[in-house]
């Protein structure tokens, strides 16, 4: 049976070309997705269709497509069935295009101003300073390109092939549909991927919420975990302090800790040096190294590789405070 071959550089166009083509000439030929790097030469047969995801793959794939089979070089189209919410708008907007490339998003502008003429259209060019007088960024599925600062984000979907390409194909294909049923199903295939750009991104927005969900509930746990220690834990920890020492100093410590923690900051032990002079209290690096891994080895502080510091931890805030509400002869 004669085979319909897509060939793209990336997997996730592949998909989308695939899943349209499916939904328009799925019961009249048999499709077959190839990305670049899969491509062999005995794929592709005597008189099978080949659509190209661009023109600059004609030459390299050329040596992998018999004489006999057609080329067809893919063109894109903003999928109408994605872009309800741009429909609600007021005339007028100042409306952003962010795509993977500046050509890119200056093709999606362009299908844009010619569906929506209602609204001016800026290609980003990532090259310049992001426009100040815009209402509304677009983005044909490239989100993770918008910075998170912008609200007004409206994400319309990868973009499709467009209906030029797909009466091209239906030509080497054959097919028997009439030109408004192929409309029909060409609009079908629209709404279907539509649809299924929006599932996914519900599951991935769902994905992240559980994710939110469970950190939080992780971070209460631990608070929980040490909302207070036992008489016991306390005096276990100041039995281990104590042998080397340096209770006192050690509270000093942990209290420079509780600051910078209050703060949102991680001091490094050039800091945590300062702060502690300032209170009439003096340690060599090694004397304060020395100290920082038996207060992390207890468990009071978390102390990081790098440049990210060390920060008290909630185990011993707790200490801390606790040991600051009762004299340590007490326990």
């Amino acid at each position: 049976m004669r085979k319909l071959h897509v060939i793209s550089i990336q997997k996730a166009y592949l998909d989308i070309v695939v899943n349209q083509l499916v939904e328009i000439f799925g019961d009249e030929i048999e499709l077959s997705a190839i990305t670049l790097q899969e491509l062999t030469m005995d794929v592709i047969a005597e008189q099978d269709i080949v659509i190209l995801s661009k023109e600059i793959l004609k030459g390299i794939t050329r040596p992998f497509i018999p004489e006999s089979c057609p080329i067809i070089i893919a063109k894109r189209e903003v999928n109408i069935a994605a872009t309800k919410d741009l429909y609600k708008l007021l005339n007028g907007q100042q409306i952003l295009v962010i795509n993977d490339t500046m050509e890119h998003a200056v093709e999606t502008a362009r299908s844009l101003k010619s569906i929506y003429f209602e609204h001016d259209y800026i290609a980003y060019d990532p090259m310049n300073l992001m426009p100040s007088n815009i209402n509304w960024i677009v983005t044909p599925g490239e989100k993770e390109l918008v910075p998170r600062e912008f609200e007004n984000v409206i994400d319309i979907a990868p973009r499709t092939l467009d209906f030029k390409t797909v009466l091209e194909t239906a030509k080497f294909v054959k097919s028997e549909m009439g030109q408004i049923s192929l409309m029909n199903r060409f609009y079908k295939s629209q709404l279907a991927l539509a649809e299924k750009w929006n599932d996914e991104n519900e599951l991935q927005y769902k994905k992240v919420l559980v994710q939110q969900a469970d950190k939080r509930s992780k971070v209460e746990d631990r608070k929980e975990k040490y909302n207070s220690l036992a008489v016991e834990t306390m005096r276990s920890i100041i039995d281990k302090i104590e042998e080397h020492g340096f209770l006192e100093e050690s509270l000093a410590i942990l209290a420079v800790y509780k600051e910078a923690k209050g703060d949102f900051e991680s001091f490094g032990r050039a800091k945590v040096k300062l702060k502690l002079r300032d209170a009439g209290i003096t340690f060599s690096d090694q004397q304060l190294r020395l100290r920082l891994e038996i207060l992390q080895e207890i468990g009071l502080v978390n102390a990081r590789q790098g440049r990210g510091g060390t920060k008290l931890s909630d185990k011993g805030e707790t200490f801390l405070k606790q040991h600051n509400e009762v004299a340590s002869n007490e326990f």
